[in-house]
């Protein structure tokens, strides 16, 4: 069991000792063949009970009933990190093992085989294929591209609703609250911080979060203290006091400057509606580190940060703009405050914790205003973002009497991508809204 950081477990003994060399300071072969990779599984405790944040070894291939018959088999392929598939057929929903991302050949190798695997372990062979939206998954590429009678694109946080819809067999519609770092919408802007009116066959877009500009694209992400700045340049209107916040002193007057251009000019900005941005921009200032080494770095030590600090669950001001749909959550509010604690010294942990309660309040707030229009409505709470437990345990503590449901059984994720894509798939194939 080794591999190299982005790859898939080497399982060949030649592959081994030809990936691993350099390495594993040696090896313990075995003359018996292994018959397919499988990661461990990966769980923890949020809200009381247990979350999957990995299925694979000790849940797959085991299967869920789905909510919706397939009239014929589907085969859904999932995103491009964190990626499993799914296969659905009659009444049976069956996620295939962890694959993980898949940005280098190897992985996306392992992803083809596995696949026909569970092809021909569960006897079908689908003509109908779910994929994302997002044109540059090499799962799209994959479902474009492979032989089928039919192709469906599935809209990413729909998908994320509909598969615990799908797991807790709820008939719909709900509202879904869907956060996570980045999914493509409908409108070819990077969602993430979205309020759906979901069915499985469709969804409405009721409310989200005010876009960040993400400079640069995925080097925002890489370089959190780009998105920092963006947050606080729209907060103080191109006046953010950053030379008196210690996050800013590593980073380069020249970059800070080149990036101002690239957000006054919008040039290679991309507009990010993600409640995962807002984490790591939050995360940057908090604890002042201008570079992300990995994705959701910054965000799980904030949460770490926020669990070691004093209990303050009062949230800062936001506001929600109700004047055109969708509703827009703004939180320039939050983010004045935030630098104002900066500014006088208070402790990080403290600033921390009352950033996951101004993120939760948000949250119940803008369920609440949907349930006083539109009436109460079953809640169902997806995506990464929601296997940080203060920010669901504050969710859970606003809505505590509304029918609110999450991911157990099934990653919240994009591990759990397919699995909605496959539901959702079924539901157009009979037609249905």
């Amino acid at each position: 069991s080794g591999n190299r950081s982005d790859e898939p477990m080497a399982v060949d003994n030649d592959d081994a000792l030809d990936r691993l060399a350099g390495i594993a300071d040696g090896f313990l072969l075995h003359d018996r063949p292994i018959a397919t990779r499988i990661d461990d599984s990966v769980a923890r405790i949020v809200a009381g009970a247990p979350m999957v944040l990995r299925r694979a070894r000790g849940w797959v291939p085991d299967s869920l009933e789905s909510p919706v018959a397939f009239p014929e088999p589907v085969l859904a392929v999932g995103g491009q990190l964190k990626n499993t598939f799914c296969i659905g057929k009659a009444d049976r929903l069956t996620l295939g093992p962890h694959v993980g991302d898949l940005g280098e050949l190897v992985a996306y190798e392992d992803f083809e085989q596995m696949t026909a695997r569970l092809e021909r372990f569960l006897e079908v062979s689908p003509q109908v294929i779910a994929h994302d939206l997002h044109p540059d998954y090499d799962t799209t590429r994959y479902a474009l591209e492979r032989e089928a009678r039919q192709r469906l694109a599935v809209q990413h946080h729909h998908a994320h609703v509909a598969a615990v819809m799908a797991e807790h067999r709820l008939p719909g519609p709900v509202v879904g609250v869907a956060f996570d770092g980045t999914g493509w919408g409908d409108d070819g802007t990077a969602w993430g911080g979205e309020f759906l009116l979901a069915r499985y066959g469709s969804y409405e877009r009721l409310a989200t979060f005010r876009p960040i500009p993400l400079a640069g694209g995925e080097r925002a992400i890489e370089e959190p203290w780009r998105l920092a700045l963006a947050v606080l340049d729209d907060a103080f209107e191109g006046k953010a006091p950053l030379e008196s916040l210690e996050a800013f002193d590593p980073v380069p007057a020249r970059d800070v400057e080149n990036v101002r251009r690239m957000l006054g000019a919008g040039l290679q900005v991309t507009q990010a509606h993600g409640v995962g941005r807002v984490f790591d921009a939050a995360a940057m200032l908090l604890l002042k580190r201008p570079r992300s080494a990995y994705e959701a770095q910054l965000p799980m030590m904030l949460e770490q940060l926020a669990a070691a600090g004093e209990v303050d669950d009062a949230p800062w001001p936001f506001d929600v703009d109700l004047s055109h749909r969708p509703w827009t959550v703004d939180l320039r509010p939050m983010w004045r405050a935030l630098t104002a604690g900066l500014l006088a010294g208070r402790p990080p942990a403290l600033l921390a914790a009352r950033f996951h309660a101004t993120l939760a309040a948000a949250t119940g707030a803008v369920v609440r205003a949907l349930a006083v229009r539109d009436g109460v409505r079953p809640v169902a709470l997806a995506g990464g973002c929601f296997a940080n437990t203060r920010l669901t345990a504050g969710v859970l503590q606003r809505l505590r009497d509304f029918d609110l449901v999450m991911p157990r059984r099934v990653p919240p994720g994009d591990g759990g991508l397919a699995l909605g894509q496959a539901v959702v798939a079924a539901a157009k194939l009979r037609g249905a809204s």
